[in-house]
């Protein structure tokens, strides 16, 4: 107990303050988003409350774990080997032996709870690349003959698969940002930086050619896979499809709409009454929009960027190799997923069922984004003591 209060005097509150108010805010908003259509169900309206109440209060104790821990048990060959089994046979798990929700396998339902396993993957990567990275920028440091292995890549391109074949195109989205981000970090060369944004251009580029060309002809007709196609449908034009795909974003967009600059109140958005299909989840940010306006939207993304820009920071700061490039993936982590949740939300981005950050309903989530956090609080109170320990000397 010593030893934790002497660490809790190196609290960073500059973290930890805007995830509160997160976490306070997804909590009033999914039981605005949830509680209307529970009670035309003829269900207790707080269902939702309660559970993301739960969520929140086990993700501070995930948090304060993360932050009091010893990092060194994250680098730990036991770690790694057991974490890569885990993730793989749940992977595996939830492909094959689950029912497919909304067209992809990416659920395992326990009951009590719902994981997801490619959740748990963004959390993993960051610590395995972080120290592959590292310990391959360690040996060039010593000049070291030796040559960093190439074979533990072989297991980061199989999480990334095994998540591409649920499929859930959001979740792989996600993971390979993360990596791509942290080797590009980790690059020391200008040459090499912009040998890596050329060909990640022409990959984005190539993507974009494929995707129009898809409004065209459609591969997918007649397979389970349908609905991927029906939500490229619905991004290139919703009204086209508006009773079906297309209901989701353009609901959304009646959302935004009404909401104005200040919105319509809190508890008194229309869309949420039935037309905008889990208010609650991914589409959180139209409700808010809705009832808070552009000034509650504005507010949230401050809190967030505040957040995302604080943690790169720390990693900035951090005389660590390892540290450093742990905040970049999760800053990098926080960064991606809100872009992509906005994104959709708006219209500028396919929907992928991607969640906001420490706003939307969601267990799994909710854990994970706590933990990242939480190390990188660790991260950050291991530099404040180090500075105060050399202001003493």
């Amino acid at each position: 107990m010593k030893k934790i209060k002497q660490k809790l005097n190196y609290f960073d509150f500059y973290l930890f303050v805007p995830y509160l108010l997160l976490c306070i805010i997804g909590i009033v908003m999914v039981y605005s988003a949830s509680s209307i259509n529970l009670s035309y169900a003829g269900m207790t309206t707080n269902f939702y409350l309660l559970r993301q109440m739960l969520y929140v209060f086990l993700g501070l104790i995930c948090f304060f774990i993360a932050s009091l821990m010893r990092l060194e048990l994250l680098t730990s060959k036991k770690f790694i080997i057991y974490g890569f089994g885990i993730l793989a046979l749940l992977l595996v798990y939830a492909k094959f032996m689950t029912k497919a929700v909304n067209g992809a396998n990416g659920w395992i339902n326990f009951k009590i709870f719902s994981l997801q396993p490619s959740e748990l993957c963004k959390l993993y990567l960051v610590i395995f690349v972080a120290q592959l990275l590292a310990y391959r920028e360690q040996l060039a440091l010593q000049n070291s003959l030796q040559t960093a292995s190439r074979k533990p890549w072989l297991l980061v391109a199989l999480l990334l698969l095994l998540i591409l074949m649920e499929p859930d195109l959001g979740g792989f989205a996600i993971n390979f940002m993360i990596v791509l981000v942290m080797y590009l970090a980790s690059q020391a060369t200008y040459k090499s930086l912009g040998r890596a944004f050329l060909l990640l251009g022409g990959f984005f580029a190539s993507v974009v050619v494929v995707i129009s060309g898809l409004r065209f002809w459609n591969p997918l007709a007649g397979t389970k896979y349908n609905y991927m196609y029906s939500r490229l449908t619905a991004f290139y034009n919703p009204f086209k499809v508006a009773a079906s795909s297309g209901q989701q974003l353009i609901n959304s967009y009646y959302a935004i709409s009404n909401g104005g600059l200040f919105g319509l109140g809190l508890g008194n958005s229309i869309q949420k009454r039935g037309y905008l299909p889990e208010a609650y989840t991914d589409f959180i940010m139209a409700i808010i929009s809705e009832e808070l306006g552009v000034v509650g939207i504005a507010v949230i993304l401050i809190l967030i960027s505040w957040l995302t820009l604080r943690i790169f920071l720390i990693g900035i700061r951090s005389k660590n190799n390892y540290q450093t490039l742990v905040c970049y993936g999760i800053g990098t982590f926080f960064a991606v997923e809100t872009f992509f949740n906005l994104g959709a939300v708006t219209g500028l981005l396919p929907i992928t069922g991607v969640t906001f950050p420490f706003v939307s309903y969601g267990g799994s989530s909710m854990l994970v984004l706590s933990i990242t956090l939480g190390i990188a609080m660790n991260i950050s109170m291991r530099q404040r003591r180090m500075r105060l320990v050399g202001r003493n000397h």
